[in-house]
């Protein structure tokens, strides 16, 4: 009788064995658990992290450019001075990460949650965030130059000093608050008694 692995169990990986594995060339560790590691300043350039569970992680200072975490679990990771140059975070979860001073020029963050995420002068020019939340996030001296940014609520944000330029693309950013009929109701009396006084 043949045994079946569930569709959720991962196969955890050892900060050493993730390591030499990528010393021996050895890019695809897409759906293994790499959470509580500590991969401080290590080079994962091109990397396949792909549907990889990373909570918890400290990945300050790594170099992750071009890495691929689609539809990873990036809560509460350390991305502190990480590179992330042309990363694909699209359909992540990053809530609680901490992205300070990481380089996200270029990348790709399509359908994630970055809820209370300290984007804190982090750069993001030229990326591409389409539907993504952004709920007490905090964007301080963030460089948004040339980015685009579609449908990700910014009212829910804490902006603070962002950097941004002409070639700044923000579309249904800060959503129009619905209006009642009552407001034109109250509206048109108030100038009723304005004109008759």
């Amino acid at each position: 009788m043949l045994t079946t692995i569930k569709d959720t169990e991962m196969l955890k990986l050892k900060a050493r064995e993730l390591k030499q594995r990528y010393a021996l060339g050895d890019r695809d560790f897409s759906n293994f658990d790499l959470s509580n590691l500590d991969l401080r300043g290590v080079n994962l350039e091109n990397v396949n992290f792909q549907g990889v569970k990373l909570q918890g992680t400290t990945l300050q200072g790594a170099n992750l450019e071009k890495a691929n975490f689609q539809g990873a679990d990036l809560t509460n990771c350390n991305f502190y001075r990480a590179n992330l140059y042309g990363a694909n975070l699209s359909q992540t979860d990053l809530v609680y990460t901490n992205l300070k001073e990481a380089n996200l020029h270029k990348t790709l963050i399509e359908n994630a949650c970055l809820d209370h995420v300290c984007l804190e002068r982090t750069d993001l020019s030229e990326a591409y965030l389409n539907n993504v939340s952004v709920k007490c996030a905090q964007f301080t001296k963030t460089d948004l130059t040339d980015a685009t940014l579609i449908d990700v609520n910014l009212s829910l944000a804490y902006l603070s000093d962002i950097y941004y330029s002409k070639m700044t693309r923000l579309c249904n950013c800060f959503p129009v608050e619905t209006i009642s009929p009552d407001f034109f109701q109250a509206l048109e009396q108030r100038n009723e008694v304005v004109l008759s006084s």
